[in-house]
């Protein structure tokens, strides 16, 4: 059970009622509604990921899934695996960003080095010069900055879910 009330989304702004009634009014928004002085912040922080061109649907579901996994947050992974397999993830890459067990995925060059830095990032809180130098070359100033936000945003949220324990609709 939910440690926390879920705020009443019907007593929410406008703007909020609207984008969570978009996104299907989850337990998530609810949740984050009783924070009504960082809500909205976060809101358009997801959407601005979300609707950046900087990685595919794909390879966005790849880092989520494998924070998620990570963090062993429930909640995330019971939202976002059935966003991996619209963006064409396969069971076998599912099983893979669960376990670890990366090297026989059948994931992309790009995904894989995505997937090292959400790994060491997650489990060891620093990226090892190499592996930072690595994601760099592949990925750029721009697109590594994001990729390190959406792993954030994430991971923090994942700390959030875990701590509430949040009912997964």
């Amino acid at each position: 059970m939910t440690r926390l009330p879920l705020a009443d989304l019907d007593q929410q702004p406008e703007s909020t009622r609207e984008w969570a009634a978009r996104r299907g009014n989850l337990n998530v928004f609810r949740l984050l509604a009783n924070a009504p002085n960082v809500f909205p912040g976060w809101i358009q922080q997801v959407d601005e990921l979300y609707a950046s061109p900087t990685f595919s649907a794909r390879l966005r579901e790849v880092i989520v899934l494998r924070v998620a996994n990570l963090q062993e947050s429930a909640y995330e992974l019971a939202q976002h695996l059935p966003m991996g397999r619209a963006a064409g993830l396969t069971e076998h890459q599912l099983e893979a960003l669960a376990t670890g067990d990366l090297d026989d995925a059948g994931f992309s060059a790009d995904e894989r080095t995505a997937l090292d830095v959400v790994t060491e990032l997650c489990t060891t809180h620093h990226l090892r010069d190499e592996s930072f130098d690595a994601a760099q070359a592949v990925f750029g100033d721009a697109a590594l900055t994001e990729l390190l936000t959406l792993v954030g945003c994430y991971y923090g949220l994942a700390l959030v879910l875990n701590a509430v324990d949040l009912e997964i609709e």
